[in-house]
């Protein structure tokens, strides 16, 4: 029997070749993976004097209120009313990924139970928009990956324990100061000085929307109209831009303000315990920057954040979807001193922010001074608040 040495010395080096070809993509692929998961840029707020990071931040796009009886639109939010919608899902998890390169390296890649905690109000919305933020945040990587086909999400756990009121608007009855607060917005709706051309305006969108437009209604139309704006719809045809500003100047003016978010009361009912508990947590990380977790997350709500900006100081517009309110607590080894700094996003993709001031407690906010500003507004119990009614 011949060899044919020539077909065998081909067909060896076509074999070596596949073999050097395969190395050279499997030690490409395993370094690409390594450099690509391992290899993060170093966030904006790593820095030796941050000592802990408290986050508020407001859940993802979610399905309306309310919806009016001519409407042609069946489907639009098929998950039903105040769910998270699939782009609130996708937000929130793009927003998990921005608290990873804001923060990275401050906290570890890797989950770790002893560097964050996460809370959330009692609502579906809540739980699920910290479950994105986390899975943005938290890629299971190394060890943590517990499936082969699994890339992007593990397990973390979420409480729900969470001491923000901002649910009250959907709990009539929990707390008679807070009705009390709202019947008499409703009062002064009905004896505004523009009453007639309100009236003239609630008549063309009721017979629009097919049903009555009292003051609730209007608050959840316009609720309808920012959700559908959110979600990317057409505007529809019997709203124009100027309806829109209408509808938010009476829903949304100085009075309100004034009467809700600028409100003490208002705020020790729904933001004082939140802040009570934010402020005792950062007492105990300044006595003890090793011992405590360095991050707490509290997955809320827009009315949450724009009272405790109000309070301390700062008057600002509903943060849209995803908007969140971060402080940090510092340390100046120097002068052993602990300071406050706020940051606000008011958005979902919004990575850049903005330093907030906090007014009333100076620039800058010294840790003693704030503890006093809480503790000397929101150390009653939450229900003994509720129960007062004022005259």
């Amino acid at each position: 029997m011949a060899f044919d040495f020539k077909k065998i010395f081909l067909a060896v080096g076509v074999s070596l070749t596949v073999i050097v070809i395969c190395s050279v993509l499997y030690m490409f692929t395993v370094r690409w993976e390594q450099e690509s998961n391992d290899d993060l840029v170093p966030g904006r707020f790593l820095d030796p004097s941050l000592k802990f990071v408290t986050i508020l931040f407001r859940h993802g796009n979610r399905a309306p209120t309310f919806k009016c009886n001519t409407d042609t639109r069946k489907n639009s939010f098929p998950e039903g009313i105040m769910e998270l919608t699939k782009k609130g899902k996708q937000n929130m998890y793009k927003k998990g990924q921005i608290f990873r390169r804001l923060y990275n390296g401050f906290l570890s890649e890797l989950y770790l139970d002893k560097e964050i905690l996460v809370k959330t109000t009692n609502t579906r919305r809540t739980f699920m928009s910290a479950a994105m933020v986390l899975a943005g945040m938290y890629p299971p990587k190394d060890y943590q990956k517990w499936s082969n086909s699994e890339t992007v999400w593990q397990p973390i756990p979420i409480y729900s324990d969470s001491p923000d009121h901002g649910t009250l608007f959907d709990e009539w009855g929990k707390c008679p100061a807070f009705d009390s607060i709202v019947s008499k917005l409703h009062h002064q709706f009905n004896n505004h000085a523009d009453f007639a051309n309100i009236t003239a305006l609630m008549s063309y969108l009721s017979e629009k929307c097919g049903q009555p437009i009292s003051y609730t209604n209007i608050i959840r139309l316009y609720d309808l109209l920012l959700c559908e704006m959110a979600e990317g719809l057409p505007p529809r045809e019997w709203i124009k831009p100027y309806h829109v500003e209408r509808i938010k100047s009476i829903v949304f003016n100085k009075d309100t303000s004034a009467m809700f978010f600028e409100n003490l009361s208002f705020q020790k009912i729904v933001i004082g315990p939140l802040l009570h508990e934010i402020g005792l947590i950062m007492e105990s990380s300044s006595n003890n920057h090793n011992r405590t977790r360095k991050m707490h997350l509290y997955s809320g709500h827009d009315i949450s954040i724009k009272t405790a900006m109000s309070f301390l100081g700062n008057i600002i517009k509903l943060p849209d979807f995803g908007g969140s309110l971060h402080f940090h607590l510092y340390h100046d080894e120097i002068n052993d001193e602990h300071t406050i700094k706020m940051f606000f996003y008011d958005r979902w993709d919004n990575e850049e922010g903005k330093e907030i001031l906090i007014p009333i407690c100076g620039d800058p906010c010294k840790f003693k001074e704030f503890k006093n500003l809480l503790e000397n507004n929101f150390s009653k119990e939450w229900a003994e608040e509720c129960g007062k009614l004022e005259s």
